[in-house]
């Protein structure tokens, strides 16, 4: 009997043990509420705001930007307006990008205005959207398996300076990408958080040379959405289908940062501040955590 009752005390202790330090490992900074299917969440360090991608009710015109402190309070909710299902953000040469349906839309930050719309030829279901060290913008169509580029030729040079039209590209479609949700790219790579099949998405990574896509991850962890660069050559990612957040190493090593709920999308790392801004699509909500390194 005392045996027994030895075996049941360790477990609940090893138990509780494992959900106090997996509890620790965050903290719950803020939940913010008031935005309409929040998607993706971007840091403008010039001006020390974040903004938000509302993708509203599915109605062409209904989607919105927000424009947030870093402490997720409301500046202007509606600073962006007229758009449809905006998900993936990028600020490239003081502009800021928005995927936005089957097109992609630049607005003129000082003026807080929409200066054009960019349509793309063939798009399904525009998402995530990133840049490289020379300029080139990629961003990713989960409708289609495919991932979309304009090449950059200057690194400062704006979008269709040359009064051309933007020119745009279909880098990669492959199944090998099993819909491809999150993009980022790191030292000549771009990663991929792939969206998968009945929860079975990894992390890839493509040789932005050669295209070569590989796994980093195997196991078909989850339905995988936003990629920010961590520490340590690791990222963060979050599966939107179980609130799930991981730390992902290079080797394909992970482990759980946070545990939030389902519907977690496009998140923010601020590494000044080793926080994880969530965007809650479910929730309507902005969540913020202190992460515990």
């Amino acid at each position: 009997m005392k045996t027994i009752f030895l075996k049941v005390f360790l477990i609940c202790f090893l138990f509780t043990s494992h959900s106090f330090f997996a509890q620790t490992n965050a903290k719950l900074l803020f939940k913010a509420g008031g935005f309409s299917h929040p998607e993706s969440v971007i840091y403008d360090g010039q001006n020390n705001v974040m903004y938000v991608s509302n993708m509203a009710d599915d109605k062409d015109g209904d989607g919105f930007i927000s424009k947030i402190t870093s402490e997720g309070e409301i500046i202007e909710l509606k600073w962006i307006t007229g758009l449809k299902d905006p998900k993936g953000l990028l600020i490239h040469n003081d502009k800021l990008y928005v995927t936005n349906n089957t097109e992609v839309v630049e607005i003129d930050i000082d003026q807080g205005q929409i200066s054009r719309k960019i349509p793309v030829e063939g798009a399904v279901s525009l998402n995530d959207i990133t840049a490289d060290e020379n300029g080139a913008i990629y961003f990713s169509d989960m409708g289609q398996n495919t991932i979309y580029k304009i090449p950059g030729k200057m690194k400062d040079q704006p979008l269709g300076s040359s009064g051309k039209e933007v020119e745009i590209e279909e880098y990669l479609k492959t199944p090998k990408l099993n819909t491809p949700n999150g993009l980022l790219v790191h030292e000549n790579h771009l990663y991929v958080g792939s969206w998968g099949e009945n929860h079975d998405g990894n992390l890839l990574r493509i040789n932005l040379e050669t295209k070569e896509v590989g796994n980093v991850t195997n196991e078909g962890i989850g339905n995988l959405d936003g990629i920010q660069e961590a520490r340590e050559n690791s990222f963060y990612v979050s599966d939107w289908g179980t609130g799930t957040i991981y730390k992902i190493d290079k080797e394909g090593n992970f482990s759980e940062a946070i545990q939030s709920e389902k519907s977690s999308g496009d998140i923010l790392f601020l590494q000044e501040k080793n926080q994880l801004i969530l965007p809650m699509n479910f929730q309507n909500e902005i969540w913020g955590y202190q992460i515990n390194l």
